[in-house]
């Protein structure tokens, strides 16, 4: 079968793809608001589900069976750990579940039961170097005399390098949950229900490893490699559109000197800013300031940055520029030899605006990020080379 054919056995009467399809074209908010494998997003999910004081109106019910799960799961693996006889004597109204204490994703405290709970949630990221043994010391540091538990969120159940923790997989808080809504459904309002309903929907459409569309795709893959290999091949690449769009726009403006363009790096100069004698060497332009755009991980920052040149007239630039910290931000203990940045990079296009906008959007923003730039900062940068009285211009 050659290349055109794989392709055509792929799309012709496919009944995979078309359940594929189907599935996918179901709508789900988690999926809409793009947070599937945002990891944050489902620490903020299940620090709501959990919390005894948020809005679901089940009290600490969602608490309970989770901690419930989690004794049943880590049973013997410590003796700091509840039983379930205590949880069933215990009213846990008033714990307080935190997100983000100490850099911990999630952590449960119960000060009338003397009881804590830190919970470390991976969705598609690795355990970090020593991180959970870390949290763990910082929880035994803090709550001496604590009941507590160690729980490793992760997909699977995968092993923590940490002996203290409780592995405990998404299948694990799905199943907990579905359990849980239906004992409960009818103590809930519509939309709470839905809200949680989606959220267990997306879980099993993407995350839990045994969901339909993870086994619809084995099966595509295993019937159609080559096609998908093929398709796979010739994907769009976005930040190559991306920097493309940048580098239209910065070549559309009559008044900006472009550098060096590329993929992950573009280089320009707006010709206010254009004072400088022609004597940088990184690249034909012989810009020796210039800003400095990155492309890389789908964010576009900027910075303004001397590059390679004639050392006296480096000097000369990186001292002016201390006498303006507003402009050219605060000023570096020593000139760096190569390479020289001013301030710290900036963020022009978050990694929702990469993914939301267009092309031409993706220009348009750029430029008014420039404009904002020259009114803020260009202008007085370009006042203070000025000031230097080049006698070489840098007029074409």
């Amino acid at each position: 079968m050659n290349d055109v054919e794989a392709l055509k056995a792929f799309i012709d009467d496919n009944e995979d793809l078309k359940q594929l399809e189907s599935l996918l074209d179901q709508f789900n908010m988690f999926e809409a608001l793009g947070i599937v494998r945002r990891e944050n997003r489902h620490s903020d999910f299940i620090k709501w589900l959990l919390d005894p004081s948020e809005t679901h109106g089940l009290g600490d019910y969602w608490l309970l069976q989770f901690l419930r799960q989690v004794i049943k799961v880590g049973e013997g693996i410590s003796d700091e750990l509840p039983t379930s006889f205590d949880l069933d004597d215990w009213n846990l109204g008033r714990a307080e579940v935190r997100r983000e204490w100490r850099n911990i994703d999630l952590l449960i405290l119960d000060q009338e039961h003397r009881f804590v709970c830190a919970i470390e949630n991976k969705v598609d990221s690795g355990e970090g170097s020593g991180q959970l043994q870390r949290y763990r010391e910082i929880v035994e540091r803090e709550f001496v005399g604590y009941k507590k538990s160690f729980v490793f969120l992760t997909k699977s159940g995968d092993e923590p390098s940490d002996d203290a923790y409780i592995s405990v997989s998404y299948g694990d808080l799905v199943s907990t949950i579905e359990t849980a809504l239906q004992r409960r459904q009818t103590q809930l309002n519509d939309e709470i229900r839905l809200f949680v309903q989606q959220y267990l929907d997306m879980v099993r459409r993407y995350i839990v490893e045994d969901s339909d569309i993870q086994e619809i795709c084995r099966r595509l893959y295993r019937n159609h490699q080559r096609a998908l290999d093929l398709i796979f091949q010739h994907r769009p690449d976005r930040a190559a559109e991306v920097a493309q769009a940048i580098e239209r726009h910065i070549r559309s403006q009559e008044d900006w000197r472009p550098g060096d363009m590329g993929k992950t790096y573009l280089k320009f100069l707006p010709s206010c800013m254009d004072v400088l004698p022609r004597k940088g060497t990184a690249d034909a332009s012989g810009l020796l300031l210039t800003c400095w755009i990155q492309n890389k991980d789908e964010r576009v920052r900027f910075k303004l940055e001397m590059g390679p040149g004639p050392q006296e007239l480096r000097e000369r630039v990186f001292e002016k520029a201390k006498s303006y910290p507003r402009a050219f931000g605060s000023p570096k203990a020593k000139l760096f030899p190569v390479w020289h940045s001013f301030g710290g990079s900036e963020v022009w296009i978050t990694p929702k605006e990469y993914n939301d906008l267009n092309d031409d959007e993706i220009g348009q923003r750029i430029g008014e990020r420039i404009d904002a730039f020259l009114k803020q900062k260009g202008y007085e940068i370009a006042k203070a080379l000025k000031e230097l009285e080049f006698a070489e211009t840098s007029e074409e």
